[in-house]
């Protein structure tokens, strides 16, 4: 991401800010690899589980597409796509161990190699959800900094500081 200094020039968003989004590209592909493995079980247990988790899948695929994108307003869209698609398969797990699902989907938490899947799917979420979040904090932290008046503001005379010193 790059933000407009006074001067015209590019300051560059933290050299962590890209690696938090290539972790979180990686982390989404992760999950969506579970979420396509395990979709042909669901669509034979529970139909409508099933669904959902191929709707789960196409959603992860659009966020890891988005998020390897260069413009920034697709990979915004792609953040906010894949922050809520962690966060409903995260709360739809956790609710079909605990309380159940409608249809009578209630499944044990650690039985068989699905459930192992489906722990590793949750921490991928909340992976993925703090690196959302860490993006969204960084973004605003630069956008502040490019913002602020520097020294230079403060020191030099209000006449134009484009114009040369001549």
């Amino acid at each position: 991401m790059r933000i407009a200094d006074f001067d015209g020039q590019a300051k560059r968003s933290p050299v962590w800010a890209g690696s938090l989004r290539w972790l979180a590209i990686v982390v989404a592909f992760l999950n969506l690899g579970i979420h396509v493995y395990l979709a042909p079980m669901h669509l034979e247990e529970k139909l409508y589980i099933g669904v959902l988790f191929l709707i789960g899948s196409a959603a992860l695929g659009v966020v890891v597409v988005g998020l390897a994108t260069d413009r920034d307003r697709v990979r915004t869209l792609a953040w906010l796509l894949g922050f809520a698609a962690s966060a409903v398969m995260f709360i739809a797990f956790v609710l079909s161990r605990t309380i159940g699902l409608p249809g009578g989907y209630l499944e044990p938490w650690a039985e068989s190699t699905e459930d192992i899947l489906g722990l590793v799917s949750l921490g991928l979420e909340l992976v993925f959800c703090g690196c959302c979040i860490a993006s969204i904090t960084t973004d605003r932290a630069v956008s502040r900094m490019a913002s602020a008046p520097t020294l230079a503001h403060r020191v030099l005379p209000l006449h134009d500081r484009t114009a040369p010193l001549a």
